[in-house]
Formats: structure tokens, C-alpha cells, sequence
């Protein structure tokens, strides 16, 4: 069920909360992030709260804290994107390409091969990815990410073949879904999170994002929306 469109306040919101995670590299607490917009830390929760319905961001489910940010998570994860001095965390390698997009500068991205024992590192420079080689693998359906957004994301991991995506999943019980080239990912991962550290923040409406999905060629019902 849709929930009603955002007002511009809570866009500030989401935007000024993704300026803050960027710069600082942790989420400012709910009173610091209402000196930032000039506004009651009441109000401010009220609009994390509405983001939150609106899968515009995750809370905490117990409190009113971001959990995840996206590109950005708030709590250690699977990568960690590093980038000159500064360092986020993503709770997926397309996250974590998310992020190398939305600042705009050459990052390396630590993960593991099927978040298993691998180590790899994903290097993004002057606005290409460089292991073309790998494979990342969706194992979670687009309509179904939402019900539990953490997990959907943890289920999202890089391979070096199909056949160890094919193995990876009879291992862990988990569905094969998509399989996508790494540069086909990052070229998305561009395009979706690339302005998103700029002003206003927007939300995509279902029709605006089924648009940029298959301009990516992400169609038939994997990538359903709804």
C-alpha cells in the first residue's frame, strides 16, 4: 500500500540527514540534526517516522534512530567503502557502489566474495568500475526487499561465476535471482544514488523508478516494483 507523497519538510529531512552521514560518517543524533534544518527535535522525528513508512530510510525498530541510510548503514556491515581519508559502511557491495557515486570520488570497497571467507576488493576510478570480471548476485525479488530491507541487501553479494552463485545457494538455502555484470551494476548504482547528496533530496515515485530499472534492462518480474 502506498503511503501519501512526502512533504518538501521531510525531503529536507532525508537529504540534510544523507548530507550529515556523508560528512561526518556516522547519522548526527535526532537533536544535532534539528540544529542543522532549524527545526524542534519533535517535528524531526515526526519526519524520520514518515520516512520511514514511506521506505524513504530504516529506523530502528524499537526507537527513532536510522538504521540504514541508503546508499549508507549506520551499524558495521558487509562493506566498508574507503575513500582518501573518510570511511562508510554499506550494508551491500551495490550500496557500497551507491555511495562511491552519490560523493563522486575514486573509492575501494572491501567485501567478501558471497559474504563468505574470500576477501575482494572493488575499486572505483574516475567513475568506472575496475573488477569487471565479477558478477553480483540478487537473491531477493525487487517487490520483496522492503519486508525486511537488511536482509534483502545481505542476500546481495559478489561471485566470481555462476556456478559459485549456483553453489552459494544450495549451500545457504537461499533463491537464485538476478545476475548482473559488475560494470552493468555500478552504471545503475550511478544513476540511481549519483545526486543524491544534492539538493532537494527526491523520493521516485513506482513509475519513475519501474523507468530507470528498465532503462538498466532490470525488467520482468524479478524487478517488479509492486
Amino acid at each position: 500500500m502506498r503511503t501519501e507523497p512526502l512533504t518538501p519538510f521531510e525531503l529536507q529531512v532525508r537529504g540534510e540527514l544523507t548530507r550529515a552521514i556523508a560528512e561526518l560518517g556516522y547519522a548526527p543524533t535526532n537533536e544535532a540534526l534539528g540544529e542543522r534544518i532549524g527545526a524542534p527535535v519533535a517535528t524531526v522525528e515526526r519526519a524520520l517516522k514518515r520516512l520511514n513508512d514511506a521506505h524513504a530510510l530504516q529506523l530502528h525498530p524499537h526507537c527513532c534512530k536510522p538504521w540504514a541510510v541508503h546508499p549508507f548503514a549506520l551499524s558495521p556491515a558487509s562493506c566498508w567503502v574507503e575513500a582518501g581519508a573518510r570511511g562508510w559502511w554499506a550494508n551491500c557491495l551495490y550500496c557500497g557502489m551507491g555511495i562511491a557515486a552519490a560523493i563522486g570520488e575514486d573509492a575501494a570497497i572491501h567485501t567478501r566474495l558471497g559474504g563468505e571467507g574470500e576477501p575482494v576488493v572493488v575499486h572505483i576510478e574516475n567513475q568506472n568500475v575496475q573488477e569487471r570480471e565479477l558478477l553480483f548476485h540478487l537473491s531477493t525479488p525487487v517487490r520483496e526487499w522492503w519486508d525486511n530491507v537488511i536482509h534483502a541487501c545481505a542476500t546481495f553479494q559478489p561471485f566470481r561465476s555462476e556456478a559459485e552463485i549456483d553453489l552459494w545457494c544450495q549451500r545457504h538455502a537461499l533463491p537464485r535471482g538476478a545476475v548482473v555484470p559488475m560494470e552493468r551494476m555500478w552504471l545503475f548504482a550511478s544513476e540511481w544514488y549519483g545526486d543524491y547528496l544534492r539538493e532537494p533530496w527526491k523520493k521516485r515515485s513506482v513509475e519513475d523508478a519501474s523507468a530507470v530499472f528498465a532503462k538498466h534492462g532490470f525488467e520482468g518480474d524479478f524487478w517488479r516494483l509492486e
